[in-house]
């Protein structure tokens, strides 16, 4: 997978950063919402923000994808 940084990203890195957002998102309404920080609302921040940051991270740097196999090679043809 091409990351965020290369010329041409791939689909893959697109939609980690998008789902990266939207879980920040999430966890912003969330905590604007509760009038205080209980500890429910600290397990949740606890649980989505280094969810976030890892598909963030993922989107920008790129997973390496499987090399493609050579089935024609492999049966000696």
């Amino acid at each position: 997978m091409n990351g965020l940084i290369s010329s041409v990203p791939s689909q893959s890195a697109v939609r980690l950063v998008v789902s990266g957002f939207l879980l920040l998102t999430i966890q912003s309404v969330l905590l604007l919402l509760s009038p205080t920080l209980d500890a429910a609302a600290s397990l949740l921040i606890s649980v989505l923000t280094p969810i976030a940051s890892v598909a963030f991270i993922a989107a920008v740097v790129g997973i390496p994808e499987p090399p493609d196999r050579d089935w024609r090679s492999r049966h000696g043809r």
